[in-house]
């Protein structure tokens, strides 16, 4: 039976050379070799395309990279003939301001002459990486995983703006997320204490406050304890996304580099304010962090803020199995956040280990079929246990309108609220008492510090977000792929078409269903 084997690849290309990869695999393995040959014009899917001038990248070419000695499965004592496969790779590539701007000076980076050591440790202006790369792998064939070139993140050699010239703006957008303030302080150190930055300035309150608030001057003494407490230092705020009034603004303050932390739709809108200055010409680079506690971001392996809101997730279980421990037929039901996806609810239960049931927005689920469960739980052991994301069971609510939050996302019916009730109607029903505690940390969740590996990776985000505007890329967020920092497209990672849900043939779906117990509760 052929095996799947997934294959990490990670490949530093320039223009100048792509470095060979040579990795010694165990036993029969043998060694793997990466050999880059003559080019040819194949990028996006493989359409011919001709040579092309990027700004100051100069020319650009697609090219073969070979694959040698890669392993298969022996067959009756013989190698196997592995499948002879093209992996077409998309390119994804950043903006950048030299595109429109053709007067555009080289500046040297600060950082050669002030940080002992960094000389050897620059990116190279188009280092890539390419994504991992599936071999005789069923499952990647049939989800259609794509294999794609992201843009390194980290400090250049080259830069397009005068430090001493960079006036920055920083904006928090949309709901609060552990790690907020850690993002703006790297951001704001990184300008000012790396590159000798003129002014960074605070916008308070979201988009909004580019026109409708006072800007604080920030400086490296405000910022230097903000990571220690949840939120964010600027305020943060939904809608506000006036492009007009937004542009006006930058220009009157002379702005020439905007850092927008937020969501899919804060990043629309930092995508917007790129390409208005493209439209304008001027040189003005937009960069974003990616924000959302769901981690629903696409492409990145996690989005900031997941860690630590797992954790506290996972406090606020264990206070709800106490309370459903020490009540008579006790059952506790806690609601964490999630309105499109689980993964709050699926690795906070994977993490506290003491749930009986988990149900998240991808899993429809039948009433009867669940209490029927929470019932036979009853009675093996007196209680019951139950974790809820926010957007599951919303079939329940069909009819019922809400209205939108100012980000246009749909306000939810409180599904934890819905299930306490139906509860305990359903055991009445049946001539059982129970004692139902229903828990709902959200804000709690969202507003605590970070963990110390969120703090790490916030740290990393704000400092390569200052590096790749400084090297003149534009409307581009940052985030780890494969566990390496990249520079992604906005117009990419917020293309409608790219959700991320978890899905039920996900490994650690399944691990939790194992972990659980929990049948199916779909009616049959």
């Amino acid at each position: 039976m052929r095996q799947a084997l997934a294959i990490l690849c990670l490949l530093y290309c320039s223009k100048a050379s792509c470095s060979a990869l040579d990795a010694a695999l165990p036993g029969r393995l043998g060694r793997a070799r990466l050999v880059r040959t003559a080019p040819v014009l194949r990028i996006r899917g493989g359409e011919p395309l001709p040579e092309v001038e990027v700004g100051p990248y100069g020319s650009v070419h697609a090219h073969d990279i070979k694959l040698h000695n890669v392993w298969s499965t022996k067959i009756a004592g013989k190698d196997a003939e592995a499948p002879v496969n093209d992996i077409h790779v998309k390119a994804m590539k950043v903006n950048h301001i030299g595109e429109w701007l053709a007067d555009l000076t080289e500046e040297v980076n600060p950082m050669i002459k002030r940080f002992y050591g960094i000389n050897t440790n620059f990116c190279g202006s188009d280092e890539s990486i390419i994504s991992v790369l599936y071999v005789n792998s069923l499952r990647a064939t049939t989800k259609g995983i794509e294999t794609c070139q992201w843009l390194r993140a980290g400090p250049r050699r080259e830069i397009y703006f005068r430090p001493s010239h960079v006036t920055a703006a920083i904006v928090t957008c949309g709901g609060l997320c552990p790690g907020l303030n850690n993002v703006i302080r790297e951001i704001t150190c990184t300008l000012l204490s790396t590159y000798g930055a003129k002014r960074v300035w605070g916008i308070p309150f979201g988009y909004r406050g580019f026109y409708d608030g006072e800007w604080r001057d920030l400086t490296v003494k405000d910022v230097d304890q903000i990571h220690k407490r949840g939120g964010t230092v600027l305020g943060s705020s939904r809608g506000g996304h006036d492009l007009n009034k937004i542009m006006d603004s930058l220009i009157s303050m002379k702005v020439n580099q905007v850092y927008v932390i937020g969501g899919d739709g804060t990043h629309r809108g930092a995508n917007a304010i790129s390409n208005e200055a493209k439209k304008r010409q001027i040189q003005m680079c937009v960069a974003g962090v990616p924000k959302t506690i769901d981690n629903d971001v696409a492409f990145i392996d996690k989005s900031f803020g997941f860690d630590t809101a797992v954790e506290a997730a996972v406090k606020v279980i264990q206070c709800a199995l106490v309370e459903a421990q020490d009540a008579v037929n006790g059952i506790g039901i806690v609601k964490l956040m999630g309105r499109e996806c689980g993964f709050v609810a699926m690795h906070a239960t994977l993490a506290a280990g003491d749930v009986d049931v988990c149900l998240i927005p991808e899993v429809p689920f039948c009433k009867d079929e669940l209490f029927a469960y929470v019932e036979k739980k009853l009675f093996q052991k007196g209680h019951c246990l139950i974790v809820v994301a926010e957007g599951a069971g919303q079939e329940f609510f069909e009819g019922i309108d809400l209205g939108t939050d100012l980000s246009g996302n749909k306000k939810l019916p409180d599904i934890g609220a819905y299930l306490k009730d139906e509860s305990k109607s359903w055991f009445q029903n049946k001539g059982r008492s129970v004692n139902v505690r229903y828990i709902d940390p959200s804000y709690q969740v969202r507003s605590v510090p970070t963990v110390a590996s969120d703090s790490i990776y916030c740290s990393a985000l704000g400092s390569n977000v200052v590096h790749g505007a400084m090297a003149g890329l534009t409307g581009f967020s940052c985030g780890k792929v494969n566990d390496r920092y990249c520079y992604i497209p906005i117009d990419e990672m917020c293309d409608p078409k790219r959700t991320v849900r978890v899905s039920q043939q996900n490994r650690f779906y399944m691990r939790m269903l194992r972990q659980t117990g929990q049948p199916s509760f779909v009616k049959s």
